[in-house]
C-alpha cells in the first residue's frame, strides 16, 4: 500500500487541536514517553500509528505505548554509549526489522536529539550522537514499505535496507548495537550469536516462538528409561511449550553473560497486551564470565543436555572452552 501523501504543517494543526489535555491524559497517564502525540505527529502518521485527523485507534494506541516504552528501556544504554564514543557514528543493526517501527523511532530520535528537542527524554538530555541503522529482512513487502516511511521522514541518509537474509546480508564489520524484535524461534539466536561475534556493545531482543527446546523436550518424553526430573513438564505439551519457552530465554541470557555481557530479561510490555513481551537487553563488559558459563551447563544438563542454535552459532569463542 502507498502511504497518502498529506501536508505535515497541516497535520501538526490538527494534532495540536486534537490532542487536548483531557486527551493526552487518557492516553499517556501522566507520563513523559519519548514519542508525544503532537510534536511527533509526524513521526506518528508515516508510521502508521496515528490517522489523518490525527487521532489514534485502540489498536494504534497499543502499538503505540509498545514502541514508547522499548525507547525507554533501550535510551539508557544508548545514551551511555554515545557518551563514551564521541564524534562516532553509531551502527544499529534491525534483524528481522519487519516494519521497522523501532528502528525508524531511533533514527528519527536522534535526529530530534541532535537538534535539541527531545526535553521529554530525560535520558537523551544533551546527548548528540549520529546514527545508522541498517535494516535486513527476506520480505520484500515489509522492506519497501520501511524504505518509504523513512523517505517520508526524511531519514534515507540515516537508514538503509537490505531485502536478504541475515547470514547473507552486507555488513560493516563494526556494529554498536543489534536488536531483534519478534524474531521467530533459532532467528533470535542468529542475531544474538552476530551481535555476541561482532562485539557489538549493545543487544536488545525479543523473542518469540522459541521452539527448539520444545522440540527436545519432546524427543526426551519419548526416550525409555529412568524417569526425567523434569517428567511431568515433558508429558504434558502444554506445560511443555511454556517452559521451554521461558528455560530457552534463560540459557540464552547466561550464555549471553558467559560471553562478557550484562545481560537483563523484563517485560516489556503488561502481558495483557501480548504473551511474547520479554526483553533480553545485554551490554558487553567485555571480560568472558565463568561463572556464568557455569550456570548455562548446569542449566544444560538439567533440560537434558539440549544443545540450542545460540550455543552451537557460539561455538570456537573462548567462553565455550570449559572452565
Amino acid at each position: 500500500m502507498t502511504m497518502k501523501p498529506i501536508s505535515y504543517p497541516e497535520l501538526s494543526s490538527r494534532a495540536r487541536s486534537h490532542w487536548t489535555p483531557d486527551r493526552l491524559q487518557r492516553l499517556m497517564a501522566g507520563k513523559r514517553l519519548p514519542l508525544h502525540p503532537a510534536t511527533h505527529c509526524t513521526f506518528l502518521h508515516a508510521t502508521g500509528l496515528m490517522n489523518d485527523d490525527a487521532s489514534v485507534t485502540s489498536g494504534q494506541v497499543k502499538k503505540y505505548l509498545q514502541i514508547n516504552h522499548m525507547i525507554s528501556l533501550i535510551a539508557p544504554p544508548f545514551r551511555a554509549l554515545a557518551k563514551a564514543m564521541p564524534g562516532h557514528t553509531l551502527t544499529l543493526l534491525d534483524a528481522g526489522c519487519g516494519n521497522s517501527y523501532l528502528s525508524l523511532a531511533f533514527a528519527f530520535l536522534a535526529r530530534e536529539a541532535n537538534a535539541g528537542r527531545l526535553p521529554q527524554i530525560p535520558d537523551w538530555k544533551d546527548t548528540r550522537f549520529e546514527l545508522h541503522v541498517i535494516g535486513v529482512d527476506n520480505n520484500a513487502e515489509v522492506i519497501r514499505q520501511s524504505r518509504e516511511r523513512a523517505a517520508l521522514l526524511g531519514l534515507e541518509d540515516a537508514m538503509s535496507f537490505q531485502m536478504t537474509a541475515l547470514s547473507e546480508a552486507l555488513l560493516p564489520e563494526r556494529l554498536h548495537a543489534v536488536m531483534a524484535l519478534h524474531a521467530c524461534d533459532t532467528a533470535t539466536d542468529d542475531a544474538l550469536a552476530l551481535g555476541i561475534r561482532r562485539r557489538a556493545d549493545l543487544l536488545a531482543v525479543a523473542p518469540c516462538c522459541q521452539a527448539e527446546l520444545a522440540r527436545h523436550f519432546k524427543t526426551l518424553a519419548a526416550q525409555p528409561g529412568e524417569p526425567h526430573p523434569l517428567e511431568v513438564v515433558l508429558h504434558s505439551p502444554n506445560l511443555r511449550r511454556d517452559a521451554a519457552a521461558t528455560l530457552t530465554d534463560a540459557l540464552r541470557l547466561a550464555l549471553v553473560r558467559a560471553h562478557g555481557y550484562e545481560a537483563t530479561a523484563t517485560e516489556f510490555i503488561p502481558s495483557a497486551h501480548t504473551p511474547k513481551n520479554r526483553l533480553i537487553l545485554a551490554e558487553r563488559r567485555g571480560r568472558y564470565n565463568k561463572a556464568a558459563l557455569a550456570s548455562f551447563l548446569s542449566l544444560k544438563q538439567a533440560c537434558g543436555q539440549a544443545e540450542l542454535s545460540l550455543e552451537r552459532s557460539l561455538q570456537g569463542l573462548p567462553a565455550d572452552l570449559p572452565g
